[in-house]
């Protein structure tokens, strides 16, 4: 029963092949970047390589946890400009949902004096109810409820782009109830204050089980 269901899983992916490339759904394409439509920092993956290389096994979903791993990221401030805050966000703009843009990961009050991100950085605080990293850094749950679950395209689909922006903002944000805050919420609290971004793209296809 378990070949028949990968089997099924297969030919479903490859019969919504066509359906990827959601590019005009990623976080940058919102209001908030109207003012700075190109990027101004360099993102780096220190483990995988330039932008457009593949992501490695324990970043995805066949790790030893099956949840994978945030990579490790580097950045540089933007030039001129007193950064405040900066937000972190990880998006998959190719699965087989139109429209539809799956948020891996998305992190906000990050100090400013931070330029890099390693994989504890991003783990939940599981000491607290409230949505805080190990690092003390604020997260927006994703459909999994967690602060972050790697790469798991469905099998078939080919090989997704997963996009990793930093932006550095001029302002800190400041909500209310901080555990009710959504990307949306996120993206309209961000207009005015985007002083910088950049972005490194992974690329993932999921193996055929082993």
């Amino acid at each position: 029963m378990a070949g028949i269901l990968i089997y099924l899983q297969y030919f479903l992916g490859r019969l919504l092949y066509r359906i990827r490339g959601h590019d005009a759904g990623q976080i940058i394409r919102t209001a908030a970047f109207e003012n700075l439509p190109m990027s101004n920092m360099q993102l780096e993956a220190t483990e995988c390589g330039p932008s457009g290389s593949l992501m490695l096994p324990h970043h995805t979903c066949v790790a030893a946890d099956k949840n994978g791993s945030f990579p490790e990221l580097r950045w540089t401030p933007p030039p001129k400009v007193q950064v405040k805050e900066y937000i972190l966000i990880s998006e998959d703009i190719d699965p087989p949902i139109p429209r539809f843009v799956v948020m891996h990961g998305l992190f906000y009050a990050i100090p400013p004096t931070i330029t890099g991100v390693l994989p504890d950085d991003t783990e939940q605080d599981r000491n607290t109810k409230d949505h805080i990293t190990r690092s003390g850094w604020r997260y927006v749950p994703n459909l999994r409820g967690s602060s972050y679950i790697g790469p798991a395209p469905p099998l078939g689909h080919g090989i997704h782009r997963y996009i990793f922006t930093i932006i550095a903002l001029s302002e800190p944000l400041r909500f209310d109830r901080s555990q009710r805050v959504s990307k949306r919420h996120i993206a309209k609290a961000m207009v005015g204050k985007v002083a910088g971004w950049g972005q490194w793209v992974g690329h993932f296809e999921r193996p055929w089980p082993s």
